[in-house]
């Protein structure tokens, strides 16, 4: 309520200058100022000290202002050189990651390339895989085939060695023989065992895949051998042996073309197999080398991504610096702004109270007086 007084006795009084007070006193410096010059002019204080503590106080400003001006400017000078360095750095760091990356635009291509063209030979491989496969499996069903026909081509002549040997075991055996008039005669019995051997074998061999024709001659031998027993003599002896002997001949001979079928059939294979495994063996070594340059591709292009990673990071690290540092050198010229206005305005405040002490010192002792009639306890 003092103060309300006080400010509309100090507008009635002093309407020209009202507005000067008012605004020394709207700061706590101005006020606190007013206050002391009041005392001091109400105690008796020589203007002269009142005067030099105003000029003290405002040197003291303008020196302050000048260090802090330094200390500033100094400060955004390393801001500006720390700024241009991370700057740098960064212009640097995203340099390598171009570079970085133009090598992986590069690597990554070849390596495709390289791992279709290994894809292809493995294919193609496969391919050849399966002609071996099925080659070699032919082969294995013909070797097994003349297996078996070997074995059958043996029966065949067991059973007619067999046939030959009872013929000649029992001519030579003089308890089997009989002499009449200068000729030798087997006896029914033998030419009986004869035929019932040669119809065991003809029988088993009308089973087999290879010797059927021979099974049927060894059964007409044998239906020849059964029909002879009661005329069994050295010449009907001679005839079944002879064709015995034949049979066995031709057996033998087509074994033997049988057996040259075989070795034809070996050496095609073999001569065969041997060009596809010279295929089987470049399509490998393609491969392998493929597979080297894909992983020597490989290595370089994890190389070169750990390296672009490690860019990208230290990138984003360098950025963070830099955003903080230049939000330091921000805060700091914020802060400067500050201090300089608040500073201009303190300093323009003891500027103002100079002029008044030296222009309206009448005004000021009135202003001074009515706030004492008001009764402002500031002055007492």
């Amino acid at each position: 309520m003092k103060t309300t007084l006080l400010l509309v006795l100090v507008a009635c009084v002093f309407a020209t200058d009202t507005a000067m007070f008012d605004r020394i006193e709207s700061s706590d410096l101005g006020r606190t100022l007013l206050n002391t010059i009041a005392i001091q002019m109400t105690t008796g204080e020589p203007l002269e000290r009142i005067f030099q503590t105003l000029y003290d106080l405002e040197d003291r400003y303008i020196a302050d202002q000048k260090e802090d001006d330094a200390n500033n400017q100094a400060f955004q000078q390393v801001c500006d050189a720390d700024l241009a360095g991370l700057n740098q750095e960064l212009a640097n760091l995203e340099q390598r990651n171009t570079e970085l990356q133009a090598v992986l635009d590069d690597l990554v291509p070849i390596r495709d390339q390289k791992i279709g063209q290994k894809k292809a030979k493995e294919l193609q491989k496969a391919e050849l895989q399966k002609v071996i496969d099925e080659t070699t499996a032919k082969r294995q069903e013909q070797a097994d085939d003349f297996e078996a026909q070997r074995q059958e081509y043996t029966f065949v002549s067991s059973v007619l060695a067999e046939a030959r040997r009872l013929f000649t075991d029992n001519l030579q055996a003089p308890s089997f023989l009989q002499k009449g008039e200068e000729k030798v005669h087997v006896t029914p019995q033998i030419m009986a065992q004869v035929a019932s051997h040669m119809s065991q074998g003809a029988h088993k061999a009308s089973t087999m895949k290879h010797v059927r024709t021979f099974g049927k001659a060894i059964k007409l031998l044998a239906n020849l051998a059964n029909r002879t027993q009661q005329f069994a003599n050295q010449e009907l002896t001679g005839r079944v042996i002879k064709l015995i002997d034949d049979l066995q001949n031709q057996l033998s001979q087509a074994f033997d073309l049988a057996r040259k079928a075989e070795d034809d059939r070996t050496r095609a294979f073999q001569a065969y197999i041997s060009l596809l495994n010279k295929d089987m063996n470049k399509y490998n070594s393609s491969i392998a080398n493929l597979t080297a340059e894909i992983q020597s591709l490989q290595d370089r292009i994890d190389a070169t991504t750990a390296s672009q990673n490690d860019v990208l990071q230290r990138i984003q690290a360098k950025t963070q610096q830099r955003d903080d540092r230049r939000g330091e050198c921000q805060e700091a010229a914020y802060d400067y702004q500050q201090r300089r206005a608040a500073r201009d305005k303190d300093r323009q405040t003891v500027s103002d109270l100079i002029g008044i002490l030296n222009t309206n010192m009448r005004d000021l002792k009135e202003y001074i007086a009515l706030r004492i009639a008001a009764g402002d306890k500031d002055l007492e």
